[in-house]
């Protein structure tokens, strides 16, 4: 009984992070075509988050005896999940449309995830969940070729840019599992190192176009970025992944291309053509596959 409520607020966990995850893609892709730059993005992300939380994060920073991670931990998840990881996307975006971003980003997650599953957690997917993994990376080549036959090869910076941001994120979901590691620490641990390392070399080293940016566009990243994007999905995520499992989680989230490339058409302009809404018909079908699977095999030690 225990196991069923888990489960069942592990996938309310995970629900809450696909909406947010499709907003991501809209918001992001709204600031690529605005003043800000993807530092500027970056820095309201930062900024934002780690005011909300520095009740949190500021005592265990000022007391070490209350930090829950390691510092090793809190430096790559931060490096991975809080710097990397959005500096990669925010800069795809300004180069590719909102529906390449959702397809790369969050429906090649599952793949790298079980990648990293195998190589770090020693977890072979089952039968019905490799059989869910080729169906994304199918529904995900048909939505890329599609996607360059309309934009040709200028989005093909941004699209390398968002198979990079993926890997991260990937990564990011496996060390998760691998450390046993809380959801609301982790979130801390990002969000006060992140703020340590970046919030600096922002302000005195990196080129800012935020002086120029309208009050209405600097107000919207900063909530939707710091504020919904880290403080609310970065821990719904973890506790997701914390709940679930990392591969299931992350499975679940290549159903992102089908909300994101589904909310572009109205928001912002983009065209579903038959093959788009053919690609993502398989990477959801994948996907849904990929979460009612049964849990990952471990491997045998030789």
């Amino acid at each position: 009984m225990q196991e069923s409520k888990s489960a069942e607020a592990g996938y309310l966990y995970a629900a809450i992070t696909l909406l947010i995850w499709s907003g991501f893609v809209i918001i992001s892709r709204l600031a690529g075509k605005g003043q800000l730059t993807p530092y500027d993005i970056a820095a309201l992300r930062i900024g934002t988050a780690a005011l909300v939380l520095s009740p949190w994060w500021l005592p265990r920073l000022l007391h070490p005896e209350l930090r829950q991670l390691e510092l090793y931990q809190s430096l790559i998840f931060a490096i991975l999940a809080g710097l990397a990881y959005p500096l990669l996307a925010y800069a795809g975006f300004f180069h590719a449309p909102a529906s390449h971003g959702a397809v790369l980003i969050s429906g090649m997650l599952p793949v790298f995830t079980s990648v990293f599953a195998l190589m770090l957690l020693r977890e072979r997917p089952s039968r019905i969940r490799l059989i869910g993994l080729v169906l994304i990376v199918t529904g995900v080549s048909t939505l890329l070729a599609v996607n360059q036959q309309d934009d040709g090869q200028s989005a093909l910076a941004g699209d390398l840019m968002f198979l990079g941001a993926s890997m991260l994120w990937a990564l990011f979901t496996v060390l998760l599992k691998r450390w046993q590691v809380r959801a609301f620490d982790v979130t801390l641990g990002v969000v006060s190192m992140s703020a340590l390392l970046y919030l600096p070399a922002y302000l005195l080293l990196l080129p800012k176009h935020i002086d120029i940016a309208t009050g209405s566009e600097i107000a919207l990243q900063a909530f939707f970025q710091g504020f919904v994007v880290v403080c609310c999905a970065m821990w719904t995520y973890a506790k997701a992944a914390e709940l679930l499992g990392a591969v299931k989680v992350a499975v679940m989230m290549s159903a992102v291309p089908v909300l994101g490339t589904l909310l572009a058409v109205p928001f912002l302009d983009e065209t579903l053509t038959r093959g788009t809404a053919l690609g993502v018909a398989i990477t959801f079908m994948g996907a849904l596959l990929g979460a009612l699977a049964r849990p990952s095999i471990p491997m045998r030690q030789s």
